[in-house]
């Protein structure tokens, strides 16, 4: 059997995070994953489980790391992660910025199931 990918997601907001849990649980035969509210406490789980995909808010707000600031970190920790970006309005400079730090994608939240579904079978393979 084929092991399923690890799903990192990293969220402030609880409306966002409860949205991004609900569409995760319908991929749950698809998909392992994890919901995180601060960037400290999903860090130190990747130096053990490694993600291989992490959606960030590229807008997070942290003590001490932001969406930027926490993907490198996470890239430093296992370069083979993933990493999707997320923001609640994509704009053109949002999107381009996304791209020059390492993310495959900017995508708009909430997260649909659409798009979450959309990205699975096109990364997942």
């Amino acid at each position: 059997m084929k092991k399923k990918p690890v799903i990192a997601v990293f969220e402030n907001d609880p409306l966002n995070r409860f949205i991004c849990q609900r569409m995760l649980d319908l991929q749950i035969e698809k998909v392992s994953f994890h919901i995180f509210g601060t960037a400290e406490e999903g860090l130190e789980m990747a130096k053990t489980l490694k993600f291989d995909f992490a959606f960030i808010d590229l807008h997070f707000k942290g003590e001490i790391y932001g969406g930027v600031e926490l993907a490198r970190e996470l890239k430093s920790i296992s370069d083979k992660t993933v990493l999707v970006a997320m923001t609640t309005l994509i704009q053109q400079r949002d999107s381009e910025r996304a791209k020059s730090e390492g993310f495959i994608t900017c995508l708009e939240k909430p997260l649909s199931f659409f798009d979450i579904d959309k990205l699975l079978k096109e990364i997942v393979t």
